[in-house]
């Protein structure tokens, strides 16, 4: 029998990840969109995590191949602009936490990405560590993209070292069994 498992955020690895893990784009909505709507373009698979950032890269004309989404913006419900043939997959995720049902939604949804298909993740709890799974499995030369609060917006461009290091990160987390 396997045994249920998370990932848990430590307080060292919360302040160490207030640092963004790609290149933020600084400025006043929806500033960092536009000056960085080319890179968008150019993306062979554009990953959103977040609902403003799903809903911002939506408004400037730009569909994601995944959105990865809790529902959830400032305690306000949301609600994407589903599009027709998108697949929705829906996940367990608590605050603080990476856990294994979130982990394996994003894989699968890059599977269906990789088959052509638009997915919305909808997150049951919070998505705000999404981003390090999203760059682990997404192909490389994807751009994932999260909200900096306050500040912008960061892009990850996925390469084997931006892998390796959101991978780290999974290892600095604290591994909490169910049940224990």
């Amino acid at each position: 029998m396997s045994r249920n498992f998370y990932y848990k955020l430590t307080e060292d690895l919360r302040d160490e990840l207030k640092n963004p893990l790609g290149k933020l784009v600084e400025g006043e909505m929806p500033q960092p969109y536009l000056k960085a709507s080319e890179e968008f373009k150019n993306a062979p698979f554009l990953v959103t995590v977040g609902d403003v950032v799903t809903e911002n890269v939506l408004r400037v004309g730009i569909k994601p191949s995944l959105a990865i989404y809790d529902h959830k913006t400032k305690r306000k419900e949301y609600e994407p602009d589903i599009e027709l043939g998108a697949v929705v997959l829906t996940t367990k995720n608590p605050p603080g936490t990476i856990t294994k049902a979130l982990l394996n939604a994003v894989k699968k949804s890059f599977e269906l990405v990789k088959r052509g298909k638009r997915v919305y993740l909808k997150v049951n709890g919070e998505e705000d560590l999404a981003a390090i799974p999203a760059v682990i499995y997404a192909p490389e030369g994807a751009l994932v993209i999260y909200g900096q609060p306050d500040r912008g917006i960061v892009l990850i461009k996925v390469t084997p070292e931006c892998k390796r290091r959101c991978a780290q990160l999974l290892r600095k987390m604290e591994v909490v069994y169910d049940g224990d």
